[in-house]
């Protein structure tokens, strides 16, 4: 079983402007149109059996919305939501425990999207709380195509969080830092509660074979999740990266799928 751990779509109203504007601040063509329908057809096309598909709520007021649609996406059977609150929000807590009393197993965060840095303190309550209801948080982590440094999530403090939010599980995206590869490696140690997912190092970047073995070898290969960073990134070009490093075929199983299904208890 194929899961990428790192998928966008928009409500089908949403999806053209969203995607349109995402293009005119990064400048990455889309992949595909960013609507459910669109992403389904290129996991048909590239053998990817679920997605995880990741929210933003880029505005406090725009939370709710945000996680209705990431509610009505449980109906999928390929799919599992996960929502997203912004940090400091007054309903960001109510928020959290709606999302889990739904069944959504997790959250999304961006610290350049909803400028906040990884280890302040408004965003702790919402660490702890999804340590209490055992939900996951996934954080962009490192650099952006569309943000300028010093940037929000960089290595040295998801080594700060992870150590002292011990009990929640954390998911440190784009191999654990979008073109800061070299500093993760450097910086970040193995721990019980972080996983990293394998997106967008095939595209916008091309994370160097040597430094992602490192990383790998690092942190153990049950503690890496497959992902694409779909629409930008396709899911076979996320594939063949992950190929490239010639792992056995159990490695690329658990990278693969295997690792999210424990993850993810499904």
């Amino acid at each position: 079983m194929i899961i990428d751990f790192h998928t966008h779509a928009f409500p089908d109203k949403l999806a053209d402007k969203a995607v349109a504007h995402l293009y005119e601040l990064g400048g990455m063509p889309p992949k595909s149109d960013g609507k459910i329908s669109g992403l389904i057809r290129c996991m048909d096309e590239d053998g990817v059996d679920a997605s995880v598909v990741l929210s933003i709520a880029t505005k406090p007021q725009q939370e709710t919305n945000v996680n209705n649609f990431a509610i009505s996406l449980l109906e999928n059977p390929r799919i599992i939501p996960f929502g997203s609150v912004f940090p400091g929000s007054d309903t960001a807590l109510t928020e959290i425990e709606r999302l889990h009393k739904s069944g959504v197993k997790g959250i999304k965060m961006h610290p350049e999207y909803q400028d906040f840095y990884i280890d302040e303190d408004r965003v702790a309550p919402i660490y702890k709380k999804c340590g209490e209801l055992g939900m996951i948080v996934l954080l962009h982590c490192g650099g952006d195509v569309a943000y300028e440094p010093p940037y929000h999530g960089t290595p040295e403090l998801i080594e700060k969080i992870v150590n002292k939010f011990c009990d929640t599980t954390f998911v440190a995206a784009h191999m654990g830092g979008f073109d800061l590869w070299e500093e993760f490696a450097n910086t970040v140690k193995p721990h019980k509660n972080l996983y990293i997912d394998t997106s967008m190092t095939n595209t916008a970047k091309h994370l160097d074979n040597e430094i992602g073995h490192r990383i790998f070898e690092t942190h153990g290969y049950d503690k890496f999740l497959f992902g694409s960073d779909s629409p930008w990134e396709r899911h076979y070009k996320s594939m063949e990266k992950l190929y490239s490093y010639g792992f056995s075929d159990e490695v690329n199983k658990k990278i693969l799928g295997e690792n999210a299904v424990k993850l993810l208890g499904i």
